[in-house]
């Protein structure tokens, strides 16, 4: 069937109506609209389908509903005393817009539009209402301020915020409302209450205008969400239903619905009513300037949430789980803990809290295969029951600030005679090798020396008189600082230096010995290896008392440097070659050339080795191909030494160029350059438990380096009168050498309560103190 024609003459002052109407506020204007078209149209001419299909037919927004005062004085004394039917509130909101309908039946318009003048401002709503959506920021609802309770029983209220204003909004005019209606801003129309037969402006509810869509937050307001979408939009639709769709009467949100609590009044839970929206009307704390920033002072909810449980969890919990729990803290917060209450205190005291957590916080590497394991001499003292922990703690923790402070107390051991090449040490002995062709075991704790081995023309010639010296004096001694010449408080003279820890070794010469300078040394708990300027390396059994097994012979030159480990024994020499042999037989397995230089220093790790030559080269070796793997190039005059870290991925290298790299094992590439030493780089240690680089050079300069970051830590400016030609580090020392002959000790842990807990406390003999009759 074919829709009604309407003639222009008949809509079209209907339409000059909505134009010429001035902008309201309150739910008047919702009345005053309804006055006007029903005036236009004549209630026999107005059809439903024209007003479906007029592009300017305004309908009403609704996405927050409110009540006005008058409907609800209305149906304050219907919903207290329950005397009036639902049936009777309809009729009395029909009679009373039959009142409205005949009163504007009297109003008079002003003259009709002609057509042309009715396109032009139709283009013109057209070309606003398109620009107005591309360009225009989105309207807000502007704040409901609050009423009295008493006055507005039935109202909806809201608190604005006290510390921002609200948004400015930006529709008010007749055209905004035109635009609305027009199909060009779908998203924006707003849903229907759905309350059949009845206006919504006869129950006092006004359009609320929503944003079309998201505004992003400005900085100073938090972005807004569309009323009409999601949540929001369940909400209003919810709450539409649960206010006037009640069969008996319109129940106030402080009453609460019928068979509901009152503060589930207005809930749709399967809706999901009650999530929390933002919108421009969030109160923002903003912290006094007289206050911590950090602290919400007098902020209300500023709180500990009341539902949150406090159980003293440690009082409840048996013992041993709360042992396990509190053995997850490290030393500052144990202490904290300790302080709590007295269960606490009780319960922080186990032994087990403070050995789990030293064990967890310091036995950490920075590059090798593993966590430090307890009773390996790192500064992890062997688990035993009587060890107290905390204590242990404590030491290592004091041990530590002294490295990070350069807090060290040096001590100088004498008794060589010339230049000392070499040396190694652990926590209860040191071994040093000498130009005076001689090896000498040294006591950590008492710095006396033990024991000297060399050749029977050294040990027994009378006029070296390797003992004593002139004056009948023992020539092995140490120098403490207490005992170093210094200015006197009394006479401000100088003391005279005073020797202490005098000791008398014992000496031993075998038929199998070195007849030259002692170059390079290494040795474990069974056996000691020497390599010496007479081109051989002699093999002794320390369990035996340092006895000579046997003698490896190949080199043509000096050898400079060896290592070894469970299977092989490598050695590097002036002849250029390296030369790997068998660690039980002492046989020659294989010799590995492509230096074209003297093979300075070597060292190994698994099947790896790393040499350094006076080519300028560093080059990796497969022990067991006896093929080069790697060549890393970079250094511009001939290498002195070379490490690697524990776990083989680091190499550092130095030498003439007095530039120290630290090389990537398995890439070749250089990732830190460390240019300290003003002369040649001797010496160098890398220390894999706490990532420390020790360093000596020609410049009587010993300094310590971060090998994460390359930064210096320490410098030892001058304590050698000379060339630094050894030094070595572990968890609580570094021991060094030079063209003097003298050995340097700085303790880092001399004066620390305590100390001697972190040492492993070997099983039987101590370690050091080794069968045979010299020591």
């Amino acid at each position: 069937m074919a829709g009604r024609i309407i003639p222009i003459n008949d809509w079209a002052p209907a339409q000059q109506a909505i134009y010429d109407e001035t902008p309201s506020s309150g739910h008047d204007s919702c009345f005053q609209r309804r006055e006007s078209v029903g005036a236009a149209l004549p209630k026999e001419k107005r059809s439903r389908s024209v007003s479906v299909s007029l592009l300017f037919r305004h309908r009403p927004r609704s996405s927050v509903f409110h009540i006005d005062d008058d409907a609800a004085s209305r149906s304050r004394p219907l919903a207290l005393s329950k005397s009036k039917s639902h049936q009777e509130l309809h009729a009395a909101g029909t009679a009373a817009r039959d009142s409205a309908r005949t009163t504007s039946d009297a109003s008079k318009f002003e003259p009709p539009l002609t057509f042309r003048r009715f396109i032009r401002r139709a283009s013109l709503s057209v070309k606003s209402g398109v620009m107005g959506m591309i360009n225009r920021r989105t309207s807000v609802p502007a704040p409901i301020t609050l009423e009295d309770h008493e006055q507005a029983p039935f109202r909806h209220r809201r608190l604005t915020s006290s510390h921002a204003t609200s948004r400015p909004t930006t529709a008010h005019s007749t055209w905004h409302r035109l635009r609305q209606a027009a199909s060009f801003h779908r998203q924006s129309r707003v849903l229907h209450t759905g309350h059949d037969g009845h206006d919504d402006c006869a129950y006092g509810l006004e359009a609320i205008e929503s944003p079309t869509f998201p505004v992003p937050g400005s900085g100073e307001q938090p972005p807004i969400i569309p009323r009409n979408t999601g949540a929001a939009a369940r909400l209003a639709a919810a709450n539409a239903h649960n206010s006037f769709h009640e069969p008996g009467f319109l129940v106030p949100p402080s009453l609460g619905r019928s068979g509901y609590p009152a503060d589930e009044g207005l809930n749709d839970y399967e809706s999901g009513i009650g999530i929390a929206l933002t919108s421009s009307e969030v109160e923002l704390y903003v912290p006094s300037t007289e206050v911590d920033s950090d602290v919400d002072v007098g902020v209300e909810g500023a709180g500990d949430d009341p539902d949150i449980s406090k159980i003293d969890f440690v009082s409840r919990l048996p013992v041993e789980l709360a042992v396990q729990v509190l053995s997850y803290l490290d030393a500052q917060a144990l202490a904290a803990a300790s302080r709590v209450s007295r269960t606490w205190n009780w319960v922080v005291s186990n032994q087990h809290v403070w050995r789990e957590s030293f064990l967890r916080e310091k036995t950490g590497t920075y590059a090798t295969s593993g966590p430090v394991k307890p009773g390996t001499g790192l500064g992890i003292p062997t688990v035993q029951p009587s060890n107290n922990w905390k204590e242990i703690y404590r030491v290592k923790e004091e041990l530590d600030r002294r490295w990070k402070e350069g807090k060290v107390r040096p001590v100088y051991l004498n008794g060589h005679s010339d230049s000392i090449y070499c040396l190694q040490f652990d926590e209860f002995k040191i071994v040093t090798g000498s130009r005076d062709k001689t090896i000498r075991v040294w006591d950590m704790h008492t710095f006396a020396c033990k024991l000297v081995i060399g050749p029977p023309d050294v040990v027994n010639d009378p006029a070296l008189s390797l003992l004593y010296d002139e004056d009948g004096n023992p020539v092995h001694y140490a120098t403490l600082p207490e005992s170093d010449a210094s200015p006197s408080a009394n006479d401000g003279q100088a003391r005279p230096s005073t020797r202490t820890y005098p000791s008398t070794p014992a000496l031993v010469s075998f038929p199998m010995h070195h007849n030259a300078s002692i170059l390079c040394l290494q040795y474990d708990d069974q056996i000691l290896v020497t390599g010496s300027s007479d081109s051989t390396c002699i093999v002794y059994n320390i369990r035996s008392g340092y006895r000579p097994v046997r003698r490896l012979r190949h080199h043509t030159a000096a050898v400079l440097d060896l290592v070894f480990d469970d299977k092989h024994i490598v050695t590097c020499s002036k002849d250029v070659s390296i030369c790997v042999w068998d660690r039980e037989t002492g046989n020659l397995i294989r010799q590995l050339r492509g230096h074209s230089g003297p093979v300075n220093a070597v060292q190994m790790r698994g099947n790896t080795i790393v040499s350094c030559s006076g080519d300028f080269r560093v080059k990796l070796w497969n022990i067991d191909t006896g093929k080069n793997i790697r060549e890393f190039s970079g250094h511009t005059k001939g290498l002195a030494c070379s490490q690697f870290s524990e776990d083989g991925r680091y190499v550092a290298s130095a030498g003439n160029d007095r530039v120290i790299r630290v090389w990537d094992a398995n890439t070749g590439e250089c990732v830190r350059e460390i240019r300290a030493h003003q002369n040649l780089v001797r010496s160098l240690h890398v220390d894999s438990v706490s990532g420390r680089l020790v360093s000596g050079s020609y410049d009587t300069d010993i300094k310590v380096f971060d090998m994460e970051t390359g930064r210096q830590i320490l410098d030892f400016p001058r304590w050698h009168n000379s060339w630094v030609l050894s030094a070595k580090s572990d968890y609580r020392r570094i021991v060094s050498t030079g063209q003097e002959p003298k050995i340097l000790i700085m303790d880092f842990g001399a004066g620390v309560r305590g100390i001697e807990m972190l040492e492993t406390r070997p099983a039987g003999k101590q370690q050091g103190i080794v069968e045979g009759e010299y020591i």
